[in-house]
């Protein structure tokens, strides 16, 4: 029975997928049809969403990227260091981007 999902949905069940048999098979022994059978879905759904097995792997690394980056600016918060300003001038113009918030007052 086919089982119909929103885009959005579907391309990260793709990448979840790719992304756990990446981890356990690596990336060279994991095929396309690896990742279909294991989602039952039709190639041309995959393939769709992404134009090959290293647009897979670029996507999962854009994604991780993204989780990170919020994970570094939580734990930044909590510390109370400012994120980068990156219209700000970088070291050469003044100093790191990555300062310590002084607080109120100060």
């Amino acid at each position: 029975m086919r089982i119909v999902k929103e885009a959005e949905e579907r391309k990260n069940q793709i990448l979840d997928v790719a992304e756990r048999l990446f981890g356990t098979k690596g990336f060279d022994n994991t095929s396309i049809n690896d990742i279909i059978n294991e989602i039952e879905i039709a190639r041309g759904t995959l393939y769709y969403h992404f134009k090959s097995k290293e647009d897979i792997l670029d996507a999962m690394i854009g994604r991780m990227t993204v989780k990170l980056a919020e994970r570094a600016s939580g734990i930044g918060a909590q510390k109370g260091i400012a994120a980068p300003d990156h219209d700000a001038p970088g070291p050469s113009g003044g100093g790191s981007p990555w300062q310590r918030d002084p607080g109120p007052g100060t």
